[in-house]
């Protein structure tokens, strides 16, 4: 039986099987700061402990929702960004995942007792809740980094996947499950990670990198892709090098990373339905 406290632990595992996983490029690992020196993985594992709280408001939250906004989940994630910042010391290591897997858990909550519950159901409420939200880049004054990317490269960014409901989560799970029949659990969310990279347009890149950040990320997640460098040992090396070439340029796929975090939690809960 599914409750509040079930999912917000299924929750709370999938940020950190994320932080856990090694290696990757340029972002925080059990073994490496990647591109960062404002946070390691112990802030990782404190800010997904702090979180455990709020992804179980947040789906009590849904239990009671009409369906039709978030207004007081995102109450509580500017709470729980305050609580998070207080943890790490200042270091925003989940600020992306309070917003996306926080609404994720929001729309299972209102969903997972309707007649044929699905996945698709909850990317579909998702994005219903998100219904306009791009619309908050057509402002005069760009503050935050998505509203700058898109002024300056047009580039929706997360406001654009939010109003998609985070949809390519579906199609990462579907990468991982097949995957995961070829190679090792590890492996498989490696590959999984650079197939987001393939696909998503990640602010984070571009913040540090510019529109060249981003050509690498595609040019680099092309090649582990085509090669199949995430199904064994040898191809691990090569991953290993290219984290290497990530810190060097000082870039981290965090976007990317908040995906795979999305995967895991939709993996995680397939797993415990009844």
């Amino acid at each position: 039986m599914l409750n509040s406290d079930k999912i917000a632990r299924l929750a709370t595992y999938a940020l950190i099987y994320e932080v856990s996983l090694s290696p990757k490029p340029g972002l925080v690992s059990l073994i490496d700061r990647g591109a960062h020196d404002d946070m390691d993985y112990m802030d990782f594992l404190k800010s997904s402990l702090v979180l455990f709280d709020y992804f179980k408001i947040a789906y009590e939250l849904g239990e009671k929702s009409d369906g039709e906004d978030f207004l007081e989940l995102r109450e509580y994630g500017k709470v729980y960004e305050n609580k998070m910042m207080e943890a790490t010391a200042g270091a925003n290591t989940h600020k992306g995942i309070i917003f996306s897997l926080g609404l994720m858990v929001y729309a299972t909550a209102i969903e997972i007792n309707k007649e044929k519950f699905s996945f698709e159901k909850i990317i579909n409420r998702v994005a219903y809740l998100n219904r306009g939200i791009t619309k908050e880049l057509e402002i005069y004054r760009a503050r935050s980094h998505g509203e700058k990317n898109y002024k300056k490269y047009g580039l929706k960014g997360i406001r654009e996947e939010a109003e998609e409901g985070f949809k390519k989560t579906l199609l990462g799970l579907d990468f991982l499950k097949k995957v995961e029949k070829k190679t090792n659990f590890d492996y498989a969310l490696t590959g999984t990670l650079f197939y987001f990279m393939s696909l998503i347009e990640d602010s984070n890149i571009i913040k540090r990198g510019g529109l060249e950040g981003l050509e690498f990320l595609k040019e680099t997640s092309a090649y582990v892709l085509e090669n199949k460098l995430y199904e064994n040992e040898n191809g691990m090396r090569e991953i290993k090098k290219i984290n290497e070439e990530y810190k060097r340029r000082n870039l981290s796929p965090g976007g990317c990373a908040d995906f795979l975090i999305l995967t895991l939690y939709f993996y995680l809960l397939e797993g415990n339905i009844d």
